[in-house]
C-alpha cells in the first residue's frame, strides 16, 4: 500500500476515533446526574410545574433527543397531562459561532395532551401557575453578574407525530377526542407559520366520529386558519373551514358541509342499532361565537335526506302494527328536511318536515344545550289513511292549510334521550298518559276484521 493511502486511512480512522469519543463523553456528560436535573429545572422553570425524562442523548445526524417526557396533572392525581415518546430538536453548528441558536427541527413523537376545561369556561392546559418571585432588599448591592454571549434562538420546522388530544369538559366528561394527529409546520422568523394539519380519527361526544381530517393552515401569532379542511364521516364526505382568534376576546367561525352521510353507518358509529333507517344526510352547518362560553353561540343549520327510510316514534309504529299499515310502521320518505338556528343557549327548530306517500310529520321549537326540548308538532294523513283510520281515532283529525289532508295537533317533551309526546291522547281524546301499547291492544283486540259478505250470510231475517 503506498504511503499516502496508507496515511490517509489512519488520519480516517484517527478522525472516526475522536468523533466517536467525543459523542461517547457528550452523551456520558448529558447522561450524568447533574446535567439531567438541570435540564428537568429548566423544563420546570419555562413549564411551571415538574417534568419527567427518561433518557437523553445526543448524534449530529440525529440532534438532542429526550425520551420519555411526562408532566403531571395538577387537577387529577396519577395522571399525566402531557406525554411524549420523544422530544427531538436538530440544530445548525456553524450559526453558533455567530451567537445564533438555529433549531433546523423540533419534533414530538407520539404525544399525549389532555386539555380541561375550567370552572371559568376556559379550556387550559391545566398546569399550575408559576409563583411570582418577590425580591427582597438587600443591604449589600449584588455584584454585577458577568454577561456571557448572547445568543439568538430560532425555530424554523415544528413536527408532531401521531399525537392524541383529549378536550374534557368542566363535569369531566371527554367531549372532544383527535387521534392519529399529525402537524407539519415551517416557522418565519416572526413566530408567523404555515403547514399542514392531520387528523386521523375524531371522536366528538362519543356521537359522531369523522375520520382523516386536515388541511393547510396559517398561523399569524394571533389567529388560527383552515380554510380547506376534508374528511369524512360514515361512508360520506365533510369539507369545511376553520377560523380561531386568541386573545383577550377569543372568538371562532365554523362553515362545515355534509355530502353523502350513510345515515345507517352513522347511527352504527354512535352506537345506536340502526334496524332499518336508511338513506343519506346532506347539510351545512355556520356556527360563530367565544369558544368558552355556549352561550355565546350562534349559526344556522339546514339539511336533507335523500331515500331515507326512517322509523317513526313508538307510538305510530305501535299504531301501524296493529293496524296492519304499514307505512306506519316503517316511513319510505319521498320529502325530508330541517333548518335550524343557534342561540339564546339552544338549537331553535325552525322547523322540521317528513313526508311519506300518505302522511306527513312537521314540528318545530327549542332544543336546550342541557337536552330539554318542547316541540309543537302535527301529524297529517291524507284520504286513504283516513278511511284506514276511521272509527275512534280518526273522528279527531281537523281541516288543514292543504285540502288533500286532515292534521292532528300534538306536543313533544321531556328530554332528547327520553321524549314524552301526547299524540295518543289527541288520537282517542282522552288524558291516557303513557300507556301506549296497551291501551291500543284492548282497542283493537275486540274488534277484528269482518270478512267481505260475512255480514249478510249471518244477518236475521235471511
Amino acid at each position: 500500500m503506498p504511503k499516502f493511502s496508507k496515511r490517509f486511512l489512519i488520519g480516517v480512522v484517527i478522525f472516526i476515533a475522536a468523533i466517536a469519543l467525543i459523542l461517547l463523553f457528550i452523551n456520558l456528560y448529558l447522561q450524568s446526574g447533574g446535567v439531567q436535573q438541570r435540564i428537568r429545572d429548566t423544563a420546570a422553570r419555562a413549564l411551571g410545574t415538574e417534568i419527567t425524562i427518561r433518557s437523553t442523548t445526543y448524534t449530529p445526524w440525529g440532534g438532542l433527543v429526550l425520551r420519555g417526557l411526562s408532566v403531571p396533572d395538577s387537577t387529577a392525581p396519577h395522571v399525566n397531562a402531557i406525554e411524549a415518546a420523544a422530544l427531538r430538536i436538530r440544530f445548525a453548528l456553524p450559526p453558533l459561532l455567530q451567537q445564533r441558536f438555529v433549531v433546523t427541527e423540533c419534533a414530538v413523537f407520539e404525544p399525549k395532551l389532555i386539555v380541561r376545561q375550567l370552572e371559568d369556561g376556559n379550556w387550559l392546559i391545566p398546569l399550575p401557575r408559576r409563583a411570582p418571585e418577590i425580591e427582597t432588599p438587600s443591604e449589600v448591592p449584588a455584584a454585577p453578574a458577568a454577561k456571557g454571549p448572547s445568543f439568538k434562538a430560532e425555530l424554523q420546522h415544528f413536527r408532531l407525530g401521531s399525537g392524541q388530544i383529549s378536550f374534557i369538559n368542566a363535569k369531566n366528561q371527554t367531549v372532544l377526542l383527535l387521534e392519529k394527529s399529525d402537524i407539519n409546520a415551517e416557522i418565519a422568523p416572526d413566530l408567523t407559520a404555515k403547514g399542514t394539519v392531520s387528523i386521523g380519527r375524531m371522536n366528538i361526544a362519543n356521537l359522531v366520529k369523522p375520520g382523516k381530517v386536515g388541511g393547510p393552515f396559517t398561523w399569524d401569532g394571533k389567529t388560527l386558519d383552515l380554510p380547506d379542511i376534508q374528511g369524512a364521516l360514515a361512508g360520506g364526505q365533510l369539507t369545511g373551514a376553520y377560523r380561531v382568534q386568541s386573545g383577550e376576546a377569543p372568538a371562532f367561525t365554523l362553515a362545515a358541509r355534509l355530502n353523502g352521510i350513510l345515515l345507517k353507518k352513522l347511527l352504527a358509529e354512535a352506537g345506536v342499532e340502526p334496524g332499518k333507517t336508511d338513506g343519506q344526510l346532506n347539510g351545512s352547518l355556520d356556527l360563530s361565537g367565544d369558544p368558552r362560553n355556549t352561550e355565546s353561540l350562534a349559526g344556522k343549520g339546514h339539511f336533507e335526506l335523500a331515500a331515507a327510510t326512517l322509523k317513526p316514534i313508538e307510538l305510530i309504529s305501535k299504531l301501524g302494527e296493529l293496524l296492519q299499515i304499514n307505512e306506519l310502521q316503517l316511513l319510505q320518505l319521498s320529502d325530508a328536511r330541517m333548518d335550524l338556528t343557534i342561540g339564546n343557549d339552544r338549537l331553535q327548530v325552525d322547523q322540521i318536515f317528513l313526508k311519506s306517500e300518505n302522511l306527513i310529520l312537521s314540528g318545530q321549537g327549542p332544543v336546550r344545550f342541557n337536552g330539554k326540548i318542547k316541540f309543537d308538532a302535527k301529524l297529517l294523513i291524507n284520504r286513504k289513511l283516513q278511511q284506514q283510520l276511521s272509527g275512534l281515532l280518526g273522528n279527531n283529525f281537523v281541516e288543514s292549510e292543504d285540502p288533500a289532508y286532515r292534521q292532528l295537533p300534538f306536543t313533544v317533551s321531556g328530554k332528547l334521550d327520553n321524549p314524552k309526546t301526547d299524540l295518543l291522547d289527541k288520537l282517542t281524546g282522552f288524558n291516557l298518559g303513557q300507556d301506549v301499547g296497551g291501551l291500543l291492544q284492548n282497542l283493537f283486540r275486540s274488534a277484528p276484521q269482518t270478512k267481505p259478505g260475512n255480514d249478510k250470510k249471518d244477518a236475521p231475517g235471511n
